[in-house]
């Protein structure tokens, strides 16, 4: 009987599908932002490159044996428990 049949598949580069989805996510969003004619090309270029260096550290990122999006996901879930948000609507005064 195999002994690592709870281990995920690697697809490409010993990415996961998970992984290998925010890194082709991360590069579609950065040649979208290079292609576009929103700004001057310098701000096009940082801002694929951000684009680009953001979903390698989604996709091959840990920190401390855990990949990068389970950090987000419970720090998300500790701030959602920690911090309420209560939304009052003005006093009108008659």
């Amino acid at each position: 009987m195999p002994l690592d049949v709870d281990l995920e598949d690697k697809l490409l580069y010993g990415l996961t599908p998970t992984r290998l989805v925010y890194l082709v996510v991360a590069l579609l969003a950065a040649f979208s932002a290079w292609s576009g004619r929103w700004a001057p090309a310098p701000i096009q270029a940082t801002a694929a490159i951000i684009l680009v260096a953001v979903g390698a550290g989604a996709a091959w990122g840990r920190w401390r044996g855990r990949a990068v999006d389970g950090w987000v996901a419970d720090l998300s879930a500790f701030v959602l428990a920690t911090y309420r948000v209560r939304w009052r609507w003005p006093r009108v005064r008659r």
